[in-house]
């Protein structure tokens, strides 16, 4: 799988790893809105985070495996239907006999969520990503090592924050409370570059932003239309994220444009 782009990976920094995933999920236009589309048109299912998170409830507590593709995810997954529906019996078997109808908009949301998975596995697998977890309540917080997420024995519990060992009957939590990192070198590496697709990183946008104290006054709408033709891959959530905590005060206060330059 490819890399998460830099401009994505205040997304997963210092975050559970349930959190990390729905941010990658839900703080991505591409995703979020495929999401939707597909609640629209597959209204009986949950395509909540919680719901999401739900797909592997035969692996009690719904476990996904870290060694698999995106072929076997998507063949063995099952989706949570809401409460609202359990009770028509005639639908439920439908549903439960494979054979329901599914619509592009569904199978597209289905394809990016599990991208979007292997993709942060990936990242732990070759270190881009750092994972650190207790090995009980009370213990320190220490690296998982890189090794646990190639291993075919190890499953995340995405609803419990949990990497788990799962050998036929036999299970054991290797670490709890999962939280996601962003590796040293990798914030090295991308600090002062473009990523490689030539998308421009996060801290580059935040300079643009921080100079705006230095130009005329413009419109909001007008600033987000040059920045998203000056950062390909921004999107329209991420800069509404990065106005609010790094544009000039001036330009996020309410009010009528004379009042603000009054107040420069």
């Amino acid at each position: 799988m490819g890399e998460i782009a830099a401009y994505d990976l205040t997304l997963v920094e210092g975050h559970f790893f349930k959190d990390a995933f729905g941010g990658l999920l839900f703080d991505r236009d591409e995703v979020s809105e495929a999401i939707y589309d597909a609640s629209v048109v597959a209204s009986v299912y949950d395509w909540t985070l919680e719901g999401i998170c739900s797909y592997f409830s035969n692996l009690s507590p719904s476990c996904w495996p870290v060694t698999t593709d995106l072929r076997t995810l998507t063949q063995h997954h099952k989706k949570t239907v809401l409460p609202e529906w359990l009770n028509d019996h005639g639908l439920m078997e439908i549903l439960e006999s494979g054979k329901a109808h599914r619509r592009a908009e569904e199978m597209l949301a289905i394809q990016l969520i599990f991208e979007t998975y292997l993709t942060l596995i990936s990242a732990l697998q070759s270190g881009e990503l750092i994972a650190k977890g207790r090995e009980s309540a009370l213990a320190e917080a220490v690296d998982v090592p890189a090794s646990l997420w190639s291993s075919e024995f190890s499953y995340v519990s995405l609803r419990r924050n949990e990497l788990l060992r799962i050998d036929g009957d036999k299970r054991q939590v290797l670490a709890e409370d999962l939280t996601i990192f962003v590796a040293q070198n990798t914030k090295r590496k991308r600090k002062s570059r473009p990523d490689s697709k030539g998308r421009f990183v996060e801290a580059e946008v935040i300079r643009f932003l921080q100079a705006l104290a230095d130009r005329p006054w413009q419109r909001r709408d007008c600033i987000e239309k040059e920045a998203l033709q000056l950062f390909p891959g921004l999107s329209g959530r991420h800069f509404e994220r990065l106005w609010a905590l790094h544009a000039p005060k001036d330009r996020t206060k309410p009010g009528p444009r004379s009042a603000r330059s009054s107040n420069r």
